[in-house]
């Protein structure tokens, strides 16, 4: 059996989970808004050899989305097929799945969202993952399936419920949002008085609460797709249960069980990879839960 790799907290994280106790304890409205902005900030990480390397082999262009340039690439050729990274990830994270992907005729679409990767900016949220798929579908047309790792899913479901595909596959998403605050919270040392703040200040900027961009509380939204979901029951940062429920109220969804892949690692199973060519090549499929 596999076992997971230990995850290194990146040193500015800790720095963070070092200060924010202490400037929450000396000057509270400050931490209020602290915690907002790092909510909402990226980082951007040194790209891996063999990224490097596929993203040389790709068509690369950009588009403009609210005056930050956008990274996209395409690798093949044939009927587009969607990838979107993670929070803190990139387009080229998806390299092992790109080669199976155009070997069987399909072109492979990604991008780098806003903050991350090469594209412009610091920051980055929910719904500009989404507004950057929905800009993409007016080059595209109709996606033969999306596919989502993460944040990522939380963001191609949301483009699928506009109609963008008929087919979706959720790879390590989270699915509740009180419990992706809830971690957030816990790793930058917070304490729970941030939340409120940080919750009135979603609704007075989206209208919304936390909450409601959450994939549990849109579920029921969701018509006529074929759902695959893949999760590690092992996974740190999205764990199985936001699998399972996600499967247990959407009961027509496929669900994929790995062990020992944990959040990321994930992307580099050739059965996982194997198991989302099939999703995307069949005309229908068992719903009942498998193990690879």
């Amino acid at each position: 059996m596999k076992t997971q790799k230990k995850i290194k907290t990146p040193i500015g994280l800790r720095l963070i989970a070092w200060a924010f106790p202490k400037v929450e304890m000396i000057a509270p409205w400050l931490a209020k808004r602290w915690f907002v902005k790092i909510f909402f900030s990226t980082a951007k990480y040194k790209t891996p050899y063999g990224e490097v390397e596929i993203a040389g082999q790709a068509n690369k262009y950009q588009i403009q989305f609210k005056n930050k340039q956008v990274q996209v690439y395409e690798w093949g050729e044939g009927k587009p097929v969607l990838f979107v990274h993670g929070w803190m990830g990139r387009a080229t994270q998806f390299r092992k799945f790109i080669p199976l992907f155009t070997d069987n005729g399909y072109k492979v679409v990604a991008f780098d969202s806003t903050g991350h990767g090469q594209s412009d900016g610091s920051s980055s949220h929910l719904m500009e993952f989404v507004g950057i798929i929905e800009q993409l579908q007016n080059n595209y047309r109709k996606f033969e399936m999306i596919v989502g790792h993460s944040l990522g899913g939380v963001a191609s479901f949301h483009a699928t419920l506009a109609g963008i595909s008929d087919k979706l596959v959720l790879i390590s998403s989270p699915t509740v949002g009180a419990q992706i605050l809830e971690e957030f919270r816990s790793k930058i040392g917070a304490s729970e008085k941030m939340l409120p703040y940080f919750e009135e200040r979603i609704m007075e900027d989206y209208g919304k609460t936390f909450e409601e961009y959450s994939i549990s509380h849109n579920i029921t939204k969701l018509r006529d797709t074929e759902l695959l979901i893949v999760h590690d029951r092992g996974d740190r940062e999205a764990p199985y249960s936001n699998a399972k429920l996600i499967h247990d109220l959407y009961p027509s969804s496929k669900i994929i069980t790995t062990e020992g892949n944990g959040h990321t690692r994930i992307l580099k199973d050739e059965k996982v990879i194997n198991e989302v060519l099939q999703h995307l090549k069949a005309q229908k499929y068992n719903s009942e839960p498998s193990l690879v």
